[in-house]
């Protein structure tokens, strides 16, 4: 389906990761994955989705945060993923089933009868864990492709390596040539993308009221496989979290902080500012922190993306301030346009 001038975000199913992809100035050259999310119904993505994303452009769905156990194999037809799939076709979408060598029978199952039904094949997400042995790392990949019934060329593989945010560059390069390096197959596989994530876990440790940086060690890591692939066999395309981190957010009444996540071509800028509800500014304290970007030297521009008009639009005429969703929206939307923007610019081979 692609190569690696091309993106996989992988992005939360929240409200505001949805229409942040739907205001993507072109969906060519991108195909995001959507996780399911625990508090959402089962079908809630391909619902969002049908109002955000073509239909006849594919994306990703992987339900890993609503695997359970207690669904058998014999079950499979009440399992989230068929419950999801189904909206699907209701939809007359284009999804592709994600799954991975440790989920249960009852999820696999499933996804077998999805692959079956919708003849569009499936994703096998790796994580760190299926490379601590290169002939088991082999053996799972060929009976999970046996099991769900498909061949090696109707696969997307993703090599998820979760957090490099304490990594240096050279170190997410090695990490990603070494995984490469091993996979059974290199060449057979529908796609090859490596993800990975360099977003900080919290905002606690920042600094309030000024502009806070955090190197983009998962775009310099990939950067360098790409321009050195050193035989590796197939350059794999670049996947992320966008301004997040891997993990789930916490569940319960989080602290909603005013704050802006932008992304440089180097580097994440984050803003913290102070608590919503005790600070005398409240939500207002987003438009000085617009106002405070544009007139810095990594700001894109109010035409560089839908992100960048509306940070534009608030530091100027200050009509709304919007609240946490607008501006992860906001910051999600930037992001995505800036690494498209890298990834079609990249030199040629």
């Amino acid at each position: 389906m692609f190569d690696h001038r091309h993106y996989v975000p992988v992005l939360k199913g929240k409200r505001a990761e949805f229409p942040a992809v739907q205001h993507v100035q072109s969906h060519e050259h991108i195909t995001p994955l959507f996780e399911a999310i625990p508090t959402q119904k089962a079908d809630y993505v391909p619902a969002r989705m049908s109002s955000f994303w073509d239909n006849d452009r594919p994306y990703f769905i992987d339900l890993l945060f609503l695997d359970d156990e207690s669904f058998e194999e014999a079950d499979s037809d009440s399992h989230p993923i068929r419950i999801c799939f189904h909206e699907v076709q209701e939809k007359g979408q284009f999804a592709i089933p994600v799954t991975g060598t440790a989920r249960s029978p009852g999820y696999q199952a499933a996804v077998a009868a999805i692959v079956a039904e919708q003849q569009r094949g499936f994703a096998i997400r790796l994580v760190p864990e299926d490379f601590e042995d290169e002939d088991e790392l082999g053996d799972a990949l060929e009976a999970l492709v046996e099991l769900i019934g498909a061949s090696h060329t109707d696969v997307d593989v993703v090599i998820d390596a979760d957090t490099v945010a304490s990594m240096s560059t050279a170190a997410v390069a090695q990490m990603h040539r070494a995984n490469i390096a091993i996979l059974p197959h290199i060449e057979q596989w529908r796609t090859l993308t490596v993800v990975a994530g360099a977003f900080p876990m919290s905002l606690s440790p920042l600094t309030r009221d000024m502009w806070n940086s955090e190197t983009r060690v998962d775009w310099h890591g990939w950067r360098r496989v790409i321009e050195r692939p050193r035989g590796i066999g197939r350059l794999p395309t670049y996947g992320d979290y966008t301004i997040a981190h891997p993990d789930l957010p916490p569940t319960g009444r989080a602290t909603i902080l005013a704050q802006l996540r932008y992304t440089s071509p180097d580097e994440f800028l984050i803003w913290k500012g102070h608590n919503v509800f005790t600070h005398a500014d409240k939500f207002t304290q987003f438009f000085d922190i617009c106002a405070d970007l544009i007139q810095m030297p990594e700001y894109a521009g109010q035409a560089f993306s839908h992100g960048d008009a509306e940070i534009y639009e608030k530091a100027t005429t200050r009509d709304s301030p919007g609240n946490a969703e607008t501006w992860r929206k906001i910051g999600t939307n930037h992001h995505i346009e800036t690494v498209k923007d890298q990834i079609a610019n990249l030199p040629s081979a």
